[in-house]
């Protein structure tokens, strides 16, 4: 089914507890019995929708597709799958899965789609996809950063809705009317549940799938799955927790940016008498990224001069903004992308 309109009527908490679309209704909705509005409180959260959605659509239309929307050549797709793998190396610790090839696209995780969508799509994409679709893809690429941003989510949460709207419109040129499926569609809501729920991280599913994957690890008891959860989830809420003395943030090929920072090849810390943290950086030169739909550094993407950078200095581990992504592609330019998601 596709849902090529942009402009219907909203569905509201009194037109749904009231049924007045007929067609939608099969029967009565248990929700109505909560004093909640369902229209708002009935999210569409990204993990779904995006990610393992529209993120999941487009690389197997690129890749496995039926010819009017397969773009990726197999020696392209090579290109691509080559410089994922590369981009290895640039993956700090906290991601729990590095970039894969696109051989193995159907095993991907929904966080290798975010990943793919928010850090390596920009630049493994670039020059290889053709210049509508690669366009289109950071059209997506921009709307979702700034609506992950606590920085930009309200701010630029107008600007991020008529990126999406934009996105939907040209799908079904680029793709087919009949390809405007749930998911797409949806797009076209998401700001509107970021201005009610906050970033999107706030309400998506990447940290109860987390959780589930914990409680499945757990479970040793065939017969009784239910007691076992709920012993294990006992157990762990008695574990006493002590707090380290001091928590510092990792380091691994990482940058952190007011302007852009990297650490002394040293990754020297230093602490004063009371007891504030102190890094040792060297700083870089950054321009942005891009400049359309809009220009990068508002999403937090920038072009870095690694041939110009200053000799190193101390900054207080307090002022640090944002960790970022630091990936060296050519040895001459890198590319820093501020890293805004949870990392669940």
């Amino acid at each position: 089914m596709a849902f090529p309109d942009l402009n219907s009527s909203l569905r509201t908490n009194i037109s749904f507890r009231n049924q007045h679309d007929e067609d939608y209704h099969k029967g009565f909705c248990p929700l109505t019995k909560f004093n909640t509005n369902i229209v708002d409180n009935v999210v569409l959260e990204y993990m779904h929708n995006i990610c393992l959605g529209v993120v999941k659509r487009l690389l197997l239309f690129w890749k496995k597709g039926k010819k009017p929307v397969r773009f990726l050549n197999d020696d392209i797709s090579n290109e691509i799958s080559s410089e994922l793998i590369c981009l290895r190396a640039f993956f700090p610790k906290e991601f729990s899965r590095s970039p894969r090839s696109l051989e193995e696209l159907e095993y991907w995780k929904a966080t290798e789609f975010r990943s793919f969508l928010l850090y390596s799509g920009p630049i493994v994409l670039k020059g290889r996809l053709k210049k509508s679709l690669y366009k289109h893809f950071m059209i997506l690429h921009c709307a979702i950063r700034l609506l992950l941003s606590n920085d930009t989510c309200m701010a630029y949460n107008d600007v991020a809705n008529d990126l999406l709207r934009q996105f939907v419109e040209e799908y079904s040129f680029l793709y087919g009317e009949e390809y405007i499926t749930y998911n797409v569609h949806g797009l076209i809501h998401i700001a509107h549940f970021v201005k009610i729920h906050g970033p999107l991280d706030k309400f998506s599913a990447f940290k109860f799938e987390n959780c589930l994957q914990m409680i499945k690890m757990s479970l040793k008891n065939a017969r009784f799955p239910l007691q076992d959860v709920y012993n294990r989830i006992i157990e762990q809420k008695n574990i006493e927790i002590v707090e380290p003395i001091a928590s510092y943030p990792i380091l691994k090929n990482e940058i952190v940016y007011n302007h852009v920072f990297h650490p002394d090849p040293t990754d020297t810390l230093y602490e004063n008498a009371n007891g504030s943290v102190y890094f040792e950086v060297v700083k870089y030169n950054a321009v942005p990224f891009f400049d359309n739909p809009l220009v990068s550094d508002i999403v937090g993407d920038f072009y870095v001069d690694i041939f110009n950078e200053t000799d190193s200095f101390l900054i207080n581990m307090c002022d640090i903004k944002n960790k970022c992504l630091f990936f060296n592609i050519s040895g001459v330019k890198a590319v820093a992308i501020t890293l805004l998601h949870d990392l669940y």
